[in-house]
């Protein structure tokens, strides 16, 4: 017997939309902010494989950036995932979600910042 995937996935997607049914209220909206929480980790992890790539097969876009600029860029992407991953937990009660998020675009903007720069002539 062979399957056609087709078939599988659309059961599947059935089966899933069927089972949205049986989530309560209160355990739809923890499941939703957990789902949120790991595309929106996915997507920075995504980001991060992809810079690594280009400036693996760009060894010289790399090599241009100072040591110093090299490894604040790699402290700051590491920044960005732990804020995305813990800081709403930990940071959220002082200085809210949003605000996390802030320190993460700051992080993001200083990463932009410093591969632009260094893009420059002087």
């Amino acid at each position: 017997m062979k399957l056609n995937m087709n078939a599988v996935r659309n059961i599947a997607i059935v089966m899933g939309i069927a089972a949205l049914v049986f989530v309560s209220q209160r355990g739809f909206g923890t499941v939703a902010v957990s789902l949120n929480q790991i595309i929106f980790v996915l997507f920075v992890a995504g980001l991060a494989v992809m810079a690594y790539q280009y400036f693996r097969q760009n060894e010289l876009a790399w090599m241009v950036i100072p040591a110093w600029q090299r490894k604040a860029i790699i402290a700051l992407g590491v920044a960005i995932l732990l804020l995305l991953v813990l800081g709403i937990p930990l940071l959220g009660p002082h200085i809210s979600g949003l605000g996390v998020l802030a320190l993460a675009a700051a992080c993001a903007l200083a990463i932009l910042w410093i591969v632009r720069r260094s893009r420059r002539w002087h």
